[in-house]
C-alpha cells in the first residue's frame, strides 16, 4: 500500500485562493477602523476645544481677547514649545492636543485645529459666538476630512 504525503499542486491552489479571498474581505475593515481611529482624534480635540471656550467666556464674556478687548479672529494650533506665538495654546492653555510639540507642524498629529470667533452685531464687538474647525492633514488617512463645532454645540460629525 503506497501513500502519498503532501498536498497536490490543486489543494494548495485553492487555499491560496480562499487565503486571498479572506485578506480581501479583511483588508478594506482594517483601514476603516484606522480611518475611524484617526477622526477620534478630532472628536475628541473640539469637544475639548468648545469646553475651554466656553470656560473662557464665562471668566471674561467674550470668546477671544486681545490686550484686554474683546475681539474677532482666527487662531490656530501653533505649538512651539515655551513660545508665545499667539496660537490657540497661548489664550486656551489647557488645550493639549497630543501628539509631538517637538515636530513640525501638524506636531505628529492627524489634523491641524483653528477656532474662528465671530460677531453677530452690528460694526464688530464682543464676540458673540465660535466655530472650532479641524482639517485633516494632507498625506494622512483622513486627508480632506474636516470636522467643525461652534459655541451652540452644533456639530458636523
Amino acid at each position: 500500500m503506497k501513500h502519498n504525503k503532501g498536498f497536490t499542486l490543486t489543494e494548495l491552489i485553492i487555499i491560496i485562493a480562499i487565503i486571498g479571498i479572506l485578506a480581501a474581505i479583511a483588508l478594506p475593515a482594517y483601514i476603516g477602523q484606522q480611518k475611524r481611529a484617526a477622526r477620534t482624534e478630532a472628536y475628541t480635540n473640539l469637544q475639548n476645544l468648545r469646553l475651554l471656550e466656553e470656560q473662557f467666556y464665562a471668566e471674561n464674556a467674550c470668546y477671544y481677547m486681545t490686550g484686554g478687548t474683546c475681539t474677532n479672529a482666527t487662531i490656530s494650533y501653533n505649538a512651539t514649545p515655551g513660545v508665545a506665538d499667539g496660537g490657540i495654546e497661548d489664550f486656551l492653555p489647557g488645550f493639549r492636543p497630543g501628539g509631538c510639540t517637538a515636530c513640525a507642524s501638524p506636531y505628529g498629529l492627524n489634523f491641524t485645529y483653528s477656532i474662528t470667533t465671530n460677531s453677530t452685531g452690528t460694526g464688530g464687538g464682543t464676540a458673540s459666538c465660535f466655530t472650532a474647525t479641524a482639517t485633516g492633514v494632507a498625506g494622512t488617512r483622513v486627508a480632506g476630512d474636516v470636522f467643525t463645532i461652534d459655541c451652540n454645540n452644533a456639530r458636523n460629525f
